[in-house]
Order: C-alpha cells, then sequence, then structure tokens
C-alpha cells in the first residue's frame, strides 16, 4: 500500500498541554501498520504505564471504528492519502490483538529491563533478575558497605581516610548510615559525571583570572586585618561622604573583626550583616566599591579598599579549596562504594530503575557491545517517543546510538517521531532534563521535520484565556525567564473546546482553615461526582492533600473523595502498630517504649504465659517460618480485637503489611530491624476511582484530564528558589549542567549562599540556576493550570505587594486582571459558590459563567449518608483516636479526634503541618548553634512561612528552654505514635515530644510531655480560651504516658507550646 502523499517519517513536535500528543503518536502507530509494517518492530515509548495501556486502547478503539464506520475510515484514508478497505483494518486488528503480548509500547524503563532480560549474562546479570523493593536495596547497599570495610585492611583505612576529608571541619557523623544516604543519593552523578579530575579540581574549574587566584600561597591576612583598624581608628579611610555615624562605624569594625575571627571551615552564617556586605561588595568591583548604611550610600576606595579586597579574595579561596577537598573525599568513597555495589548487583541479581541505563552504559567488550545494539537495530525499526522531556540523560545514552541509526537510515523508510513539551518538564527531581529537548532539536535539525502544536482540543476558553494571562510573554511581573519565553507560543481554543462553557476564579484568604471551607463549600454546592463532571484537587504537597481531605471528609460525608499520594500501611494505625511493636520487643526485650506499648494493648494481655514467653515465640516464629508467617498469625489474632465496623480497614492494612513481610521472606531475609526500618517507610501506592473528588499532588495529575480542578495551594517559596542536589542527611552537592543538558562539567560541595553570592564565577551561575529554577517552578503551576476542561478554582494567601517573595501568588497577583464592573448578577453566583464566608475573604479575579455546572442535573446519590461522628456515638467502639488537632503526614488514615472530642473544630492545616515537622526535627538546641544553618539542613521543602515561624517561636527563651538538654540522665522522644486499651476501646495518637528524666540506673523518676499547637487566636479570644480547648486532650496524654512508664500522674508535667504566637503553658 503505498500513501499518495507520505506522511513525514523523522518529525519532533512541540506539544502544549492538551494539543493532542496520543491522537498524533497514534495516528502514526496506525499508518505504519497499514504501510505493512510488523506491530513488534514498532517502539513506543511514554512516561507511565497508564499512559502507555491508554495509547494501545486509543489505537484499537480508532482502528475499531474505521471497520465499523464507513465516514471514520474515509477520514483515515483522507489523512493517510491511503485506500483503506474495512477488510484491510479488521486484518490490522487481529495482527495487533494476536502480538499484544510482544508489543514494546510502555516506559523507557520497562524498555530497558526488557533489553537486560533478554540477554542478562551478556550484562552480567544472573538469569531471573529481578526490580528490588526500597527495603531490598537498602538492604544491598548494608552488604556493599561491609564487604567494602571486609575486603581488606588497606582498602578500609582508605575508605576512613576519604569520609575524614569527605566531613572536613565538619561535626562528626556515624560512618555507616552516613555513607549509606551518600550512596543512594548521589550514585547517579557519578555517571553524570565520570571524568575524577572534574570533581572538586577548583584550581582548575575557576578560571585564572578568578581573584582569589592571585593571592599568594604565603598569605597571611593578619598585617590586612591589623591595617583595616589602623585605618578605621585614625580616621583614614577614603570615603565619600565622610563617616561621621557611629553606627556605620560600628557596623564596619564589627566586620573587620569577623574577618580577623575568621578561620576555614567556620559558619558564615553567624558572621555579622556588616560582614557579608562588605564580602559581596568587595569581590565584585575592583578599585572602588559602595555600601548604604541606614539609606545611605558610601563610596570607598583607596588603601583601606585594596586591604579588604585581599582578606575577602583570600577568604574565598581557602573555603573553596575546603569545598574541593570535601568533594574529593565524597568522590572516594561513592567510587569505591559504588563499584561495590555493582558487584553485587551481579551476584545476586537484584537491581533497581537507576541501575537499569547503569547497567546498559557500562563499559566493556566493545565488539560485543556492537553487537547488541546490532540485534537491537535489526529487531526495532521504528521510535516514538512520548513526553521526552522527562529523559533523563542517563537514560539518553543507552538509546541515543539506536535512535541516531534510524535517522541517519540510508534507504529512508524508518520513522522516528518525538513529541514532548519543555514547559511540562516537572521531573527534574528524579533525573529528567528538558534541555535534551533542545540538544536533539539542535543536533538532528538537518533530519527532523520540527513542528508545533498549541491547538488545545482540551480546555475551553475561559480557562485558556487565564493560561495566556498568566504565562504568557514576561512572566515574573517584568522578571524574564529566558528559557520560557523560548518554549512560550499562545494557547489557542479548538473547534472541539470553543463553545465550552466554563469558568476560572481566584479566592484568597489569609488563614488556610477559612480555604478549606470554602473548598468544602464549593464541592457541596456544584456536586460534581453526583452530576457527573469529573474533579480533581492538586496540590503541591501530598501532607497537603492528605490534609484536605481528611477535612473535606469530616465536612461532606456522603460525597466520594479520594487521595492518590499514598499511604505508609505498616504505621499509619493502631493495629499495625501493635505487630510492629511485638516485633521489635522481640528483639530487643529492654525497649521500653515497646514493652511498654505491648502491656497497654489487649493483643498480648489475652494471650496465656508472661511477655518473655511470647517474646520467645515470636522469635522462633519469625526465624523457622518467616515474617509473614508471624503477620499472618499475630495480625489474625489482632483482628479478634478490632470492630467489624473497622475491620475491613484493618484487613487492607493487614494485606498490605504480609505482601512487605512476604518480600523479605522471599529473600531469606530474617532481619527484624531491617524489617522495621523498612515498614515505617514502606508506601503502598492509592489509586482512586474516577467517579470521586481525587486528591493528588500535581505531579501525579500529568496527562490526566478533569472537568474542574481545585488547586488550594499556590503559595510557597520563591520562584527562583534553587533547591540543588541534596542528601537525607544533609550533604548537598552542586553540579554544574553541561549547556547540551547531557551530564554534568563539574561537581563540587556546594559553598555556603554568602561564598556564592560573592564569587563571581559562582555568583554568575548561581544566577543561571535561578532562572532553570524559575523555569521548574513555571512548569509545574503551569502543569496544574492546564488540566482543567471546563472550570478552574485556585485558593491561597492574599498577594501583599510589601512581600519580598515572588512566588506564584506574586506572578498570579501581576498577571491576572482584577475583575472591572462584573454584573452584579455573576458576582452572586459566584459567592454562591464557596457561600457566606468569614471577613478577608476576597475574590480576586473571575471568568466566565459561574453557572456552566448547572448544564448536567444532579443524580441521586447510591452512598449512603451518614452524619459525622460524635463523641458519645463511640463508647462500644474498639479502635478510635486520640484528640490530635493535626492528622500527621505519617498517619493519614487515622481516625480523627477533632470529630470525636470537638477540640479543634478545623483543619489539620498545611502550615501547621509543616511547623510542626521543624519542630520535631529538633532533638536538643545548643546556644552556639546557627537557626539560619539549621533551617538550611532540616527545612529544605518547606515554606519559608514556616520557617519564620520556627525563628520567631525560637527568639523566646521560654521556648528555647524547652529544647535546650537538662543535665542528668535524659532521654526524649519525638513523634512517638501509640495505642492503648480504655475501657472497651482503642486510643491512638502521637505524642509530639516527650522528655523523659531517669534515675542512674535507668528507671524513670519524672516526664514532660511538650506538644505543639499551631492555633492562632479567634475572634473575641485569648490565650485562655485555646488552653481551655487543649486541656482534655493533654490529659489523655498524660494517661497514656502513665501507662507506658507506670510513673505516677503527678510525676508528668503538661506542656502546652503555641508555636504561631508564641506561647508557652505548664500544667503540673
Amino acid at each position: 500500500m503505498t500513501p499518495s502523499e507520505p506522511m513525514d517519517l523523522r518529525e519532533l513536535i512541540k506539544a502544549s498541554a492538551g494539543s493532542g500528543k496520543t491522537y498524533q503518536l497514534t495516528d502514526r502507530f496506525i499508518y505504519l501498520m497499514l504501510l505493512g509494517s510488523d506491530p513488534t518492530s514498532i517502539v513506543a515509548l511514554t512516561f507511565s504505564r497508564k499512559a502507555a495501556g491508554e495509547f494501545f486502547d486509543a489505537i484499537l478503539r480508532k482502528l475499531a471504528e474505521a471497520a465499523k464506520d464507513p465516514k471514520a475510515r474515509e477520514a483515515l484514508e483522507s489523512k493517510f492519502g491511503l485506500e483503506i478497505s474495512a477488510s484491510v483494518i479488521r486484518e490490522k486488528i487481529a495482527i495487533l490483538l494476536r502480538s499484544m503480548n510482544r508489543l514494546t509500547l510502555g516506559t523507557l524503563d520497562s524498555f530497558f529491563f526488557s533489553m537486560l532480560s533478554s540477554a542478562p549474562l551478556e550484562y552480567g546479570l544472573a538469569v531471573g533478575f529481578d526490580l528490588m523493593d526500597e527495603a531490598s536495596i537498602r538492604e544491598r547497599w548494608s552488604d556493599c558497605l561491609k564487604r567494602c570495610f571486609e575486603e581488606s585492611l588497606r582498602e578500609s583505612s582508605l575508605l576512613i581516610d576519604a569520609f575524614s576529608r569527605a566531613r572536613k571541619l565538619l561535626e562528626d557523623r556515624e560512618f555507616f548510615p552516613w555513607v549509606m544516604e551518600l550512596a543512594l543519593s548521589f550514585r547517579d552523578l557519578l555517571g553524570q559525571c565520570p571524568n575524577p579530575d572534574a570533581w572538586g579540581a577548583v584550581e582548575n574549574l575557576w578560571p585564572d583570572t578568578a581573584t582569589w587566584k592571585q593571592i599568594p600561597e604565603d598569605y597571611d591576612p593578619t598585617g590586612d586585618s591589623t591595617r583595616c583598624w589602623e585605618l578605621l581608628e585614625n580616621q583614614g579611610i577614603e570615603v565619600e561622604p565622610e563617616l561621621t555615624d557611629g553606627r556605620v562605624i560600628k557596623a564596619l569594625e564589627n566586620a573587620i573583626r569577623d574577618f580577623a575571627a575568621w578561620t576555614p571551615g567556620k559558619n558564615l552564617d553567624k558572621q555579622s550583616t556588616g560582614f557579608k556586605k562588605l564580602l559581596k561588595a568587595s569581590m565584585n568591583s575592583q578599585s572602588s566599591f559602595s555600601l548604604t548604611y541606614y539609606r545611605k550610600e558610601y563610596f570607598f576606595c583607596g588603601e583601606w579598599v585594596a586591604a579588604v579586597q585581599r582578606m575577602s579574595a583570600h577568604l574565598i579561596g581557602e573555603e573553596l579549596r575546603l569545598c574541593g577537598i570535601r568533594t574529593r573525599g565524597i568522590h572516594a568513597l561513592l567510587s569505591k562504594v559504588v563499584a561495590n555495589y555493582r558487584k553485587l548487583v551481579l551476584e545476586k541479581g537484584g537491581i533497581t530503575f537507576s541501575d537499569l541505563p547503569m547497567l546498559l552504559n557500562q563499559e566493556g567488550d566493545e565488539l560485543a557491545k556492537l553487537n547488541r545494539e546490532y540485534r537491537l537495530d535489526r529487531k526495532y525499526l521504528h521510535w516514538m517517543l512520548d513526553e521526552f522531556q522527562d529523559t533523563s540523560p542517563s537514560q539518553w545514552s543507552v538509546i541515543e546510538p539506536l535512535l541516531e541509526e534510524v535517522l541517519y537510515d540510508h534507504e529512508e523508510h524508518r520513522m522516528f517521531f518525538c513529541v514532548g513539551d519543555q514547559k511540562q518538564a516537572i521531573y527534574g527531581w528524579r533525573g529528567g532534563d528538558s534541555r535534551l529537548f533542545g540538544y536533539l532539536e539542535e543536533r538532528f535539525s538537518d533530519r527532523l521535520k520540527i513542528d508545533d502544536m498549541n491547538l488545545s482540543w482540551r480546555s475551553g476558553k475561559d480557562v485558556l484565556t487565564a493560561v495566556n494571562q498568566v504565562f504568557g510573554s514576561g512572566v515574573e511581573g517584568g522578571e524574564s525567564v529566558s528559557r520560557w519565553e523560548s518554549n512560550w507560543m499562545p494557547h489557542r481554543v479548538s473547534p472541539k473546546t470553543e463553545k465550552l462553557s466554563g469558568n476560572v476564579i481566584w479566592w484568597t484568604a489569609k488563614e488556610e482553615e477559612e480555604r478549606f471551607r470554602a473548598i468544602a463549600e464549593l464541592l457541596r454546592t456544584i456536586h460534581p461526582v453526583e452530576r457527573g463532571w469529573s474533579c480533581a484537587i492538586l496540590t503541591q504537597k501530598r501532607a497537603t492533600a492528605r490534609a484536605l481531605v481528611d477535612f473535606l471528609r469530616k465536612e461532606l460525608p456522603g460525597m466520594p473523595i479520594e487521595d492518590e499520594v499514598g499511604a505508609l500501611p505498616a504505621t499509619d494505625n493502631g493495629f499495625s502498630q501493635f505487630l510492629l511493636s511485638l516485633l521489635r520487643a522481640s528483639v530487643h526485650p529492654t525497649d521500653q517504649w515497646a514493652i511498654g506499648h505491648l502491656e497497654m494493648s489487649p493483643l498480648v494481655s489475652g494471650e496465656s504465659g508472661d511477655l518473655s514467653e511470647i517474646l520467645e515465640e515470636v522469635r522462633t516464629l519469625t526465624h523457622e517460618r518467616g515474617l509473614g508467617a508471624f503477620v499472618r498469625e499475630w495480625g489474625g489474632k489482632a483482628l479478634a480485637w478490632v470492630e467489624a465496623e473497622a475491620r475491613p480497614f484493618a484487613t487492607k492494612r493487614l494485606r498490605q503489611t504480609f505482601d512487605l513481610a512476604r518480600s523479605f521472606d522471599r529473600r531469606g531475609q530474617r532481619d527484624i530491624d531491617l524489617f522495621l526500618q523498612a515498614a515505617g517507610s514502606s508506601e503502598s501506592s492509592r489509586g482512586a476511582m474516577e467517579t470521586s473528588v481525587r486528591a493528588m499532588t500535581i505531579h501525579g495529575s500529568k496527562g490526566l484530564t478533569f472537568d474542574m480542578v481545585i488547586m488550594p495551594e499556590l503559595g510557597g517559596n520563591s520562584l527562583r528558589s534553587v533547591g540543588g542536589r541534596r542528601s537525607q542527611n544533609g550533604v548537598e552537592l552542586y553540579g554544574k549542567s553541561s549547556s547540551s543538558g547531557i551530564g554534568c562539567d563539574w561537581v563540587l560541595s556546594k559553598p555556603r549562599k554568602i561564598i556564592q553570592e560573592s564569587d563571581p564565577y559562582l555568583a554568575a551561575l548561581l544566577d543561571s540556576d535561578e532562572e532553570d529554577a524559575a523555569f521548574e517552578s513555571l512548569c509545574k503551576f503551569y502543569v496544574g493550570m492546564t488540566r482543567p476542561a471546563r472550570a478552574l478554582y485556585l485558593f491561597s494567601e492574599p498577594y501583599s505587594p510589601k512581600s519580598k517573595s515572588k512566588n506564584f501568588i506574586h506572578l498570579l497577583a501581576q498577571r491576572l486582571e482584577a475583575p472591572m464592573d462584573l454584573d452584579p448578577v455573576v458576582m452572586d453566583q459566584a459567592g454562591q459558590l464557596v457561600g457566606q464566608r468569614e471577613e478577608g475573604f476576597e475574590l480576586v479575579y473571575h471568568g466566565g459563567s459561574p453557572a456552566w455546572w448547572e448544564e448536567r442535573s444532579r443524580k441521586a446519590s447510591s452512598a449512603k449518608q451518614t452524619p459525622p461522628a460524635k463523641f458519645e456515638d463511640l463508647g462500644t467502639r474498639k479502635f478510635c483516636g486520640l484528640s490530635k488537632f493535626r492528622p500527621s503526614e505519617k498517619s493519614p488514615d487515622l481516625v480523627d479526634v477533632d470529630d470525636l472530642l470537638r477540640s479543634e473544630g478545623g483543619s489539620a492545616q498545611a502550615l501547621g503541618t509543616e511547623v510542626h515537622s521543624l519542630f520535631e526535627k529538633m532533638e536538643w538546641w545548643e546556644n552556639e548553634n546557627s537557626m539560619e544553618r539549621w533551617l538550611a539542613d532540616n527545612a529544605a521543602g518547606l515554606s519559608t512561612k514556616s520557617s519564620r515561624i520556627l525563628s520567631a517561636a525560637f527568639e523566646h527563651l521560654e521556648v528555647r528552654r524547652l529544647f535546650e538538654k537538662p543535665e542528668g540522665n535524659i532521654e526524649v522522644w519525638r513523634e512517638k505514635s501509640f495505642v492503648w486499651q480504655r475501657g472497651d476501646h482503642m486510643v491512638q495518637g502521637v505524642f509530639d515530644r516527650v522528655v523523659l528524666y531517669r534515675s542512674e540506673d535507668g528507671t524513670p523518676i519524672r516526664a514532660e510531655i511538650i506538644d505543639f499547637k499551631t492555633d492562632r487566636f479567634t475572634p473575641g479570644g485569648g490565650v485562655d480560651d485555646l488552653i481551655e480547648r487543649h486541656q482534655a486532650q493533654v490529659e489523655s496524654y498524660r494517661q497514656a504516658l502513665k501507662e507506658l512508664t507506670g510513673l505516677p500522674s503527678d510525676k508528668i508535667s503538661l506542656v502546652l507550646l503555641f508555636t504561631s504566637i508564641p506561647k508557652v503553658h505548664r500544667w503540673t
């Protein structure tokens, strides 16, 4: 079959959101089949298994329509320039169905896995290798580290030396946990920057003209600091205007004092503001510079300036050299440990997704590699790549040789089709680099047809109007993001969507609880599920999605609302916590927490024999029959204590915990501690019915379409906030990305921000990184705002012109035009959507029709309408929750007691969750600590507002004293979950902080419970009202701790810490 006008065989399409990428992909797949290509010779790869399944369904659906509908068949004939009979279409359907299990329609990861599976021995893998879960990965890395030490004494000493260099002039850390986190976080960076000389070689990385390189090796800053003092004291500084303000002179004196006291590695965050200003100014000028003090600008020159510049350059150079030493130590550790890991992977046959490209890219027999590529090239003739902007450099290096063969095929009969959108590049955090898209376009420009698609087949005009206003040229309120502008095209409405009615509204309210209540009223008014409208709630953080779903389920008990952000099945409920405590006590019989937990439970008290006999039974069971057998046997016993109403949930959690335990058993693993560690972090995926309100992260919404979208979380840090590569143990590496997007030019342990801002070379890179960060931020919000077809509802804090944070709210305020002279009827309809709101709740932007949703009538719900639970209804429940203001991120499915005790009457706010998480990370505070540095190490990914709340609270001596370690034998518990039996029912909750005082022999003698609250004053209320609201709850905590420790009530003191006020209240 020969087409009259052949379709382009080599094409790259830049497709905006909703422009029909799947349509283009399916057309080309069908076109190749109609030309006679075997469907098994076509590789079609996309970003998720779900998208791949939809791709296959769309192909079948389009072929089936053409087989039965002459008009659909004629449309294909016209499009492809072919004459197509119904019998030919039916034949192609039959071929496709017969080939189903041999098709290559999937993700890049699944394609790489199939490549390895087809010839495992050629890659050095054992036959039957498999992908590991998170627990197996940590187990493998633990084995790897042990092997590194066991190989030889010499190798061990080399590792210790590398560790010492990596931690040079930093506080001591435990070796094994620190190195494990390092390896898990940065091993891919070795592949992106394989040249050892590019790791930390600052002398070679900086240009020879760098100021700090001009300072002699034997330079001693003492002379210059002394001379600066003399010039200050004798008024010998050349400055205009004259220094007469004592405050300015004092600031300069403090700055010079800091220069004199500086030593390499010193915490620069503690230095004076004057020091930082002087350092930055002196490194960014030649023979003179200016400083502004108290709104007055001073111009400095002469001998004093020269001396300050030498001290600054010397300081910068020494700090960079120290970073270089640490980086080379990190590289030495990574190289050794990763090499051993690779050997272990090959021996045991368990690999991870990130291992796939590593194994396919590994060096070896070049002839064998060419032979493998030749076989693949003969098998796969045509390539289609979807969502190419999310491809990582390591993935690209695997497929690049194969694609070159297609693009330079001399017979010109092989297809290469690539589609993507750099504006939707939201997976940089897991390795994706959208600059590869530009690299592909530039490198193969003579072999590819480049096309754009900006006609939206998804969204109506109201949504697109808002999208064009927000993301059009000149984003960031006049501060351009050049990469965004080069990829931006105005979105146009398609014939399919041009008549769609819709609505876009932006509401603001200061308090998140008020915004949550407005969202509940919006859903109650529209009731999308019963009207057949698909609806999604998109958040930036999973914690926000969980908190909002928890709140909405209480406010709207008859509406199906589900979250899709994952659960922690082994720890988010009291049922599973008992099982884990039983396991922990079996291997740690002196663990007072586990023992106390068990003694409060019916799980153990109902068994014959004392506790020691029960623990021995558990140890024997797990050793002889495995962890799965333990979960099955003891989980079955525990189910007897679960009330019928809660049993389906407990059974589900038991099954999920059993699956985790069974995965350990399959590997022959009996390490209970490793299982407990894995159980604490293993997430189960959470799907949701499409006939529900679905809450998910913006990242999780990629590729999906909804009739209406609610975005309740628009704030956060500046769009230009740079994240960087950071491990869980606080190590941060800077990798200078190559301009092509393939790999890194060099790697350096990230210097402190004042060094980055002061050194001209690093400052230029920081500017570039900030623009990249702004681009990624815009991508994230663009993806969220382009999901809806009909309606988009935005909720945020009010925009403040005085705010220095140029976050997304700032962008919205700059770009969205405020409503002018809206029809009062329209305004009234918009107001009715969210009901009567508190003062300060404002409509900031409106477009379209607020009544669009009335096109469909509401259907009677089949869901059982149940009123919110009340405390008095739960007297016979065996499981209920202890009052906790916020639903913990770790415990999204706990029964929340706001309904039980009516203590808060509000939502578990996401900001409150962030503030809680910061306070919970604080073990002990030492006076010499720097809050700025502590936040840099512990507040990554959290909003600046939560950091400000913590900083403001710690300015109060009464708050700081709660976190200063007392003298004596002290133990602190943080974020400890508990469950205990009280009468006929179970009570569960979470201690925020418990300080336990012990005697010399370890016996508890007294304790202090500290509970964090994020409440603010209500109108007309005060501190006493807040205290009264929480008194019953913290008294319940006292009873729980009494049961756990055996302490009498009068030896347990209670403290409420109101973090946002801040205020400390104590009960004895």
